[in-house]
């Protein structure tokens, strides 16, 4: 049998969100394959670890003190850590240098996916469409300086109108994220990301419907790519985290109710976005589609999308004919088989 470490928590702002995933992965894994071991990572980034069989929040707080993951001789580690320093390449990067295998993206993938402007970059140069944006950096806007911040929101209002979305570039969950309309409301809301991240994306709102699909394999052509899901939300409402995670108002209808064409479209776009970032085992790419032209935007592709059994992800990979647990099983053996590729690799000449 396999000791699978289920790795949460973590340092962000999505540690709820994590414990979440973990612990419905905890419940769904096939116990006659893997032995499952928890690592709880702290909101400091101290590492836990304790029995399976209680609330995995208690583990973070509570559990045993691990050094090293090696301690708990894993066979592969599945980082259901979303969000900075866990989905962003940092936890990955910690995994390669000991050579654990892991579920799920590398470091290049995961640190690019994460960026939410530099994703944006790279795949409009690959064909990609994406919403218009600028990004502004903390380093441009001194808290003191009263005119930069008057003339910044200006140029913005000029170039991309109004109302617009601000986000800090490297978050998740839609953390940080404000719908700005008109001068001071664009001010506040640049304040806001700020405060999460020192790189903000601002971009032109559309009128929009939320398209996500879910990826799994490793970008070859046996590469699956699931049909399109809508998130479907009351008049007026928007897809922040009070509605992903709170108010439970947000529904899900799959497959979405789209052309034929369109829908090839979206899987197309969707496999490119995952190889143009070199992603690798999952990843759920969101899709913005114009309510009037029915033109498709890239959002971002997530490289650790929320992983309880009700989540888009293994929703969408439900549908497609992978159910939860052996969806789980799937993404343990292509991190596994990676590292084995990897691990053949010459490292001298």
């Amino acid at each position: 049998m396999q000791r699978l470490v289920i790795a949460f928590g973590g340092r962000s702002s999505e540690h709820e969100v994590s414990v979440r995933s973990a612990t419905e992965v905890l419940a769904a894994v096939d116990r006659r394959r893997f032995e499952p071991v928890l690592l709880g990572v702290t909101r400091s980034g101290a590492l836990r670890t304790g029995a399976t069989g209680g609330p995995l929040a208690e583990v973070v707080k509570r559990g045993a003190p691990v050094v090293d993951v090696r301690e708990l001789r894993p066979d592969a580690v599945f980082p259901l850590l979303h969000g900075p320093y866990g989905e962003d390449g940092t936890f990955q990067g910690w995994l390669e240098t000991l050579g654990v295998p892991y579920v799920g993206s590398g470091v290049t993938a995961s640190g690019l996916c994460m960026d939410k402007a530099l994703t944006k970059t790279l795949a409009a140069a690959a064909g990609i469409p994406v919403v218009p944006g600028e990004v502004v950096r903390a380093w441009e806007m001194p808290a003191s300086d009263e005119t930069t911040w008057k003339l910044t929101v200006e140029r913005l209002l000029d170039t991309l109108g109004s109302p617009l979305f601000v986000k800090p570039a490297n978050q998740g969950s839609s953390v940080g994220v404000t719908r700005a309309e008109g001068a001071e409301a664009l001010r506040r809301a640049l304040a806001l990301a700020f405060e999460f991240d020192p790189k903000v994306l601002v971009e032109r709102a559309v009128n929009c419907r939320e398209i996500e699909l879910a990826v799994l394999g490793t970008g070859d052509a046996e590469t699956l790519v699931s049909a399109p899901g809508e998130i479907t939300l009351p008049p007026g409402v928007w897809y922040d985290y009070d509605t992903k995670y709170e108010t439970d108002v947000a529904g899900l209808e799959i497959p979405a109710d789209l052309p034929a064409d369109l829908v090839a479209r979206l899987r197309d776009y969707a496999l490119r976005a995952f190889r143009m970032a070199d992603c690798h085992g999952l990843a759920r790419v969101d899709f913005l589609v114009d309510r009037d032209t029915l033109e498709p935007y890239l959002n971002e592709p997530n490289t650790m999308p929320g992983f309880t059994s009700i989540s888009m992800y293994p929703k969408l990979m439900a549908h497609a004919g992978v159910p939860y647990g052996e969806l789980i099983t799937r993404l343990c053996e292509l991190g596994m088989a990676r590292q084995a590729t990897r691990s053949e690799l010459k490292i001298t000449r």
